[in-house]
């Protein structure tokens, strides 16, 4: 799922077990890392796949275990190779999220029989018995101390053997099953906040940063890689704290890394915009103009009840404060309908809300109660079907306000960073600071660079556009 306050709030460990959700909810999103892996070289080392249910935060922590196992001498496939090792990182977020995650589990073991199957991420936390339960896996590393993930597959794979492990491999560089574009960087973990309906705090505890140094030289290691842009993801980035270091702090230095030329924030809590880190959104010119602001509710009631820290003013005010000082800002957000005791006349006033904001895009999640959440003892009192209809009438709204800013960007130049080829032959597609996903003609290969296009149409996912070469 895109980084939502679902995930945007964490502390002691949970064990929960809850029933299935019915098939026909919306499914979580599922990210492949390893599939844009070259494919594996037959060289008598192990190979691992990695396989991701969730949040930008889980898509990092998936991306360092390719990395390390990769130094400790294992060849990276994906999931479709006959693997000797496969990590899944799963999700908790929603019910089907859950369900999602077993169910990834279970056709990883009969694809790959003689796996060693390893199990981690949220649900090992929020559904550590349903998880532990699936025969088919191997090993749980439970979500508090995933950091210790490839030093516990390691011990369990030296104390019982399933295959000859590796001899580590000496060069310092790691495995990159990524784009050439792009890189994430997890800055901090866990939060506070505990919104009444997120089953995160008892997933990944109270919130952590970083170590400042470490971040930094993170960034380095990016830009000498040739990735122009930082993605910067966590729970709750904005409480980001290291050594009297704020986020704006963080935001400035690494706009100073060489080789960097675009700074993205994934998601941004609306009540941790203060002053320093607005201010530096405003005026760091290597800042993404895309802010993932989520809302959650455009009703103060439901967002009382939901326990979030601000209300619709208080909301108003942010974005007008980002939006006053930089043109041509996208604003995108998150949206949950069917929340315990939301009315006709709540949703009624979260549309009315929405359209006075003039989002981007939404983001919208049907309620999914969480066993051992404040909200969950309430009870989920909205029916299915009216879920289904709020949902639709919002999507409805966000696929209009989709066409209609793309309709009106005719004539604008945008700068893009190059991410591939597109079937089309002799095209290319990007995306702009805005989050605007461009695709353009082109005679040479320009993966991997920035550069400047027009737009001359609009096309179901983005805009289309001629190459400056001024």
């Amino acid at each position: 799922m895109p980084s939502s306050p679902e995930l945007q709030s964490p502390v002691a460990p949970m064990r929960l077990v809850e029933p299935e959700p019915p098939v026909s909810a919306a499914q979580p999103i599922a990210f492949d890392l390893s599939e844009c892996a070259p494919a594996p070289r037959r060289t008598g080392r192990p190979l691992i796949g990695v396989q991701t249910l969730g949040c930008k935060v889980n898509q990092y922590e998936t991306e360092r275990y390719a990395d390390e196992f990769w130094l400790r001498g294992f060849e990276v496939g994906t999931p479709h190779d006959s693997l000797d090792l496969c990590v899944i990182n799963t999700c908790s977020v929603t019910m089907l999220a859950s369900a999602k995650s077993r169910q990834a589990l279970r056709k990883m073991r009969r694809r790959n029989p003689n796996v060693f199957l390893v199990a981690t991420g949220c649900g090992t936390e929020a559904d550590q018995g349903a998880v532990s339960g699936v025969g088919e896996v191997d090993l749980v590393v439970p979500n508090l101390v995933k950091d210790e993930l490839v030093d516990r597959v390691w011990d369990a794979l030296t104390r019982a053997p399933r295959f000859p492990l590796p001899e580590p491999r000496e060069r310092e560089e790691a495995y990159r099953a990524l784009d050439r574009t792009r890189a994430l960087l997890k800055v901090q973990d866990g939060c506070d906040y505990f919104c009444s309906y997120c089953i995160i705090p008892y997933t990944r505890g109270p919130r952590k940063s970083r170590p400042w140094g470490e971040l930094l030289e993170e960034a380095r290691r990016i830009g000498e890689r040739g990735q122009k842009e930082i993605v910067i993801t966590g729970i709750c980035v904005g409480v980001y704290e290291s050594e009297g270091h704020g986020l704006h702090d963080l935001l400035r230095a690494l706009s100073e890394t060489a080789g960097i030329e675009r700074i993205r924030l994934s998601s941004i809590e609306p009540n941790d915009v203060n002053g320093p880190i607005a201010e530096e959104l405003a005026t760091n010119p290597k800042i993404c103009r895309h802010f993932h602001i989520p809302l959650q509710s455009g009703d103060d009631a439901i967002l009382k009840a939901m326990n979030r820290r601000y209300d619709t003013a208080q909301y108003a005010r942010t974005l007008q404060t980002l939006r006053d000082p930089i043109p041509g800002a996208m604003f995108t957000t998150d949206l949950m309908v069917g929340f315990p005791g939301e009315t006709d006349a709540h949703h009624q006033n979260t549309l009315r809300f929405v359209e006075a904001m003039d989002f981007y895009k939404l983001h919208v999640f049907p309620y999914s109660e969480r066993f051992g959440t404040k909200a969950a003892e309430q009870g989920d009192s909205t029916p299915p079907e009216v879920k289904e209809g709020r949902s639709r009438e919002f999507l409805a709204w966000s696929q209009a306000s989709v066409a209609a800013k793309h309709g009106a960007m005719a004539g604008e130049t945008h700068r893009v960073i190059v991410e591939s080829r597109q079937p089309r032959e002799g095209w290319y597609a990007g995306l702009a600071d805005t989050y605007l996903r461009v695709s353009f003609p082109c005679e040479r290969d320009v993966r991997g660079q920035l550069v400047y296009v027009t737009v001359t149409g609009v096309v179901p996912d983005g805009v289309t556009g001629e190459l400056r070469e001024d």
